[in-house]
């Protein structure tokens, strides 16, 4: 009888419990996940591992948690630079005034950092894939590359006036002179964005339905964040911000709608039938006073609902695990029904659902053999963790950003034992304070 093989690898995390948010939600306790080359190799029992797998390194997970890394669906990361500068505001106003501020500062090199103080806090908090919108979008999918973060970009278009990295001139040309120079990078998903209906021009949107369709990419816009926003929208075009987009072909598969806050049942139906998803950024909304989607109803309905924290300029944070938590409380006190979303739902919303969302549901948002390897160990050893019965319930309602050990992204390690890899966190602080006293510098003269 001949005997098997070992399955050869470059890491193997042993010991913990693994969330795989596979199709069957399968948990396995005392298990044990290796990593080859960029992709999940074997999962199995830590048993198992033992005379299956040879690895180069280890992790001792026992006594944590192995989950798939945390996807932010929604979120404009260089306005780190900008967290707790315009809070109290309606949206409308909060625009103005972070618009004015842009202007001046959202240079690329101001970017650069910005983007950077954002990977460090989110990788710390287990996050390993986010979408992003923003000016300077070439420097922050460079900056995204270089950190070894895997990123959600392509060419935004927005109606207003602001600084260098939007969308100008042509704009198809330009958009697929980008496409076609960025395809290969295996960190960036490429979509095409909008900003929102209320910013966005004819020749914008046909841009984005010419390229999302013919390149079969993502389009990301804003949609129904705000009352104000329906109100505008509707007034121009006779449409609300949904309706405007089906007008348009713009909902489908292929799209992914921020916030959705402001919804009738008919709409709600409708990107259920269109295969439409939505990014809900619960604590953005409530913080700006625009509401509380109605994602309950999303989900029976059958729409994809996945989670963002929106930027930290109204968030004020990238911490997916408060987001997580937030989403799932405020639902319940809303509908005074402790069974909506319950905590299974909600973490799959921060995982899995991100993935359908972005349309790399084979690829990343479980821990599935051949998926890439995006991943996150939590710590069980602080008494906020202790004791431990349901893990689903304590990676909602117990566990925080802080618990979060070591992270892998594309089979890459970026954080070990809290120690930031690719990333030098106390420079980037140094320059994050020296570009705030210059915007405070300005803000005061």
């Amino acid at each position: 009888m001949t005997e098997t093989m070992p399955i050869v690898a470059d890491m193997l995390l042993i010991g913990g419990t693994l969330v795989t948010m596979n199709s069957k939600r399968e948990i396995i306790k005392n298990g044990a996940l290796a990593i080859r080359g960029s992709e999940i190799a074997w999962i199995g029992s830590a048993e198992e591992a033992e005379h299956q797998v040879e690895a180069d390194r280890r992790i001792d997970a026992r006594d944590g948690i192995i989950i798939p890394g945390l996807i932010n669906a929604h979120s404009h990361l260089p306005m780190t630079l900008f967290r707790g500068l315009a809070d109290d505001q309606p949206l409308e106003a909060w625009l103005e005034r972070i618009w004015k501020v842009e202007t001046d500062f959202a240079t690329a090199e101001n970017t650069r950092v910005g983007t950077q103080l954002a990977l460090v806090e989110m990788i710390r908090g287990g996050v390993t894939c986010s979408a992003d919108m923003y000016w300077q979008y070439i420097t922050n999918i460079e900056t995204a590359k270089a950190a070894g973060f895997r990123l959600v970009n392509g060419p935004p278009m927005i109606g207003v006036d602001g600084p260098g990295g939007a969308l100008t001139g042509d704009l198809e040309a330009r958009a697929r002179e980008f496409i076609a120079e960025h395809h290969d990078n295996p960190l960036l998903h490429l979509c095409i964005q909008v900003h929102g209906t209320y910013t966005a021009t004819d020749e914008m949107l046909e841009v984005a339905v010419n390229l999302a369709s013919e390149l079969d990419i993502l389009f990301m816009t804003h949609a129904s964040e705000s009352k104000a926003e329906v109100e505008t929208v509707t007034e121009r075009f006779s449409k609300t911000p949904i309706e405007h987009l089906y007008a348009w072909g713009l909902l489908g598969p292929r799209t992914l709608l921020a916030h959705c806050v402001h919804l009738r049942d008919d709409e709600i139906a409708l990107l259920s039938e269109t295969g439409t998803s939505v990014a809900h950024c619960p604590e953005s909304n409530l913080k700006l006073g625009n509401g509380v989607a109605r994602v309950p109803e999303m989900l029976n309905a059958g729409v994809n609902v996945a989670l963002g924290t929106d930027g930290a300029a109204t968030n004020n944070d990238l911490d997916m695990f408060g987001e997580l938590r937030t989403a799932a409380l405020m639902h319940k006190g809303i509908h005074l029904d402790p069974t909506i979303l319950p905590a299974k739902e909600a973490f799959a919303m921060a995982t899995i659902n991100g993935a359908r969302a972005f349309r790399l549901a084979d690829r990343i948002g479980s821990l599935e053999l051949g998926k890439l390897a995006d991943i996150a160990v939590i710590d069980l050893g602080a008494a906020h963790v202790t004791p431990m019965y349901d893990v689903y319930s304590h990676l909602c309602y117990a566990v925080d950003k802080h618990d979060v050990t070591d992270v892998f992204v594309h089979g890459k390690q970026v954080m070990s034992n809290r120690k930031l890899l690719t990333l030098d966190e106390h420079k980037i602080k140094v320059e994050a304070r020296r570009i705030a006293q210059a915007i405070a510098t300005k803000m005061q003269g």
